[in-house]
């Protein structure tokens, strides 16, 4: 395993690591956290491929504000400075829109493609459910007592949404080094990609693998079905005993579907 490393991508520092030896598969962290989210999974991961795990702009140790407009390209950027003409692509939550966006974008640099919990997806209306994340009170609160205040919440919320007091602390630590810029203080977006929507699936041409927890929030089971059925030849698997973070609940059911796909005809 190689330590951090710091490369400028499109104007930016962004930090990644390597680990492990094989057909290179990529790793992208969603909202609010950083690469490191992937542990557990990643070591595990890495007895087959080599796992390419990246701060996304804004993120964790990387510099710059969040930009859904920039990150397929930053990711494309990374992958040639790493000289690696195609991965395997594997997103989670917010991390699927780089991921999908990436496959639609850039399809002859991807070998397949995995949507792990995947966020809303953009020309797909869905009406609020009360397990969806109260974004909005959130920014509310940010705005009037700040950013730490804000992460009190995000916590708290993730004390209800995932139980396990385990998880809970692990969530709490990843969001040590949450900025809130993008809520409170974004960015103008760059446009160095427009990021795929639901008009988008069909120009999808990885093989694709959409999976979830069992218990995952109801609107992202939606979004999951909508893209099983949208992407030409897409499956779908749902992990049991988990729900968002089911990798962290059941790392090894969840790694032994991911590697099962990737190595499949």
């Amino acid at each position: 395993m190689f330590g951090p490393t710091t490369v400028e991508i499109n104007g930016v520092d962004l930090v990644y690591e390597v680990e492990g030896e094989g057909p290179p598969l990529v790793l992208i962290h969603g909202w609010a956290v950083h690469r490191r989210y992937w542990d557990g999974a990643a070591e595990l991961l890495a007895r087959d491929f080599r796992v390419i795990r990246y701060d996304r702009r804004g993120f964790g140790q990387s510099a710059g504000k969040p930009d859904p407009t920039a990150d397929a390209n930053d990711l494309k950027a990374l992958l040639e400075t790493l000289s690696i003409p195609r991965a395997h692509i594997m997103g989670h939550s917010q991390g699927t829109d780089a991921a999908l966006t990436f496959a639609a974008r850039y399809p002859g640099m991807v070998d397949r493609l995995v949507l792990f919990g995947p966020g809303p997806l953009p020309g797909l209306n869905l009406p609020p459910t009360d397990s969806d994340p109260p974004f909005a009170e959130w920014i509310a609160i940010g705005q009037s007592r700040g950013v730490e205040a804000m992460k009190g919440a995000i916590s708290s919320w993730s004390e209800e949404a995932f139980g396990d007091p385990e998880m809970v602390e692990r969530a709490r630590a990843l969001l040590d080094l949450y900025s809130g810029a993008d809520l409170l203080d974004p960015a103008p977006p760059s446009n160095l990609v427009t990021p795929a929507g639901i008009e988008d699936l069909l120009s999808v041409r990885a093989p694709t693998l959409v999976i979830h927890g069992e218990t995952e929030m109801a609107g992202i089971q939606i979004v999951a079905d909508v893209l099983m059925y949208g992407i030409p030849g897409a499956r779908k698997r749902v992990v049991p005993g988990g729900g968002h973070v089911v990798n962290w609940s059941e790392p090894e059911r969840f790694v032994a579907e991911v590697a099962r796909f990737l190595r499949g005809p």
